[in-house]
């Protein structure tokens, strides 16, 4: 890890942390967000959940992308998707 990774997991970001330990915090985080009694930690929590599960959203879809990098071309009818294919 660098420094700018350092640095950046400081500050919050998820950014520098690997997949494995992204899904190994984010379960702890889980854990803690469904035994919290207080309704306050809880909403932190919450909202915390969200934010991991962005990134996670945000690194699969790269993975997407990168395995998919043309993807094919939308297929239109020709008359139009609302009209009905009897000529």
């Amino acid at each position: 890890m660098g420094i700018f990774d350092a640095i950046a997991r400081g500050l919050g970001s998820l950014r520098p942390l690997s997949d494995a330990e992204l899904a190994d915090e984010r379960e702890a985080l889980r854990e803690r967000y469904v035994s919290a009694g207080d309704v306050n930690e809880a909403d932190k929590l919450y909202d915390e959940l969200h934010r991991y599960d962005a990134e996670m959203t945000r690194r699969a879809n790269e993975a997407y992308a990168r395995e998919n990098p043309n993807p094919p071309e939308p297929r239109h009818r020709e008359h139009g998707w609302y009209l009905p294919n009897d000529d």
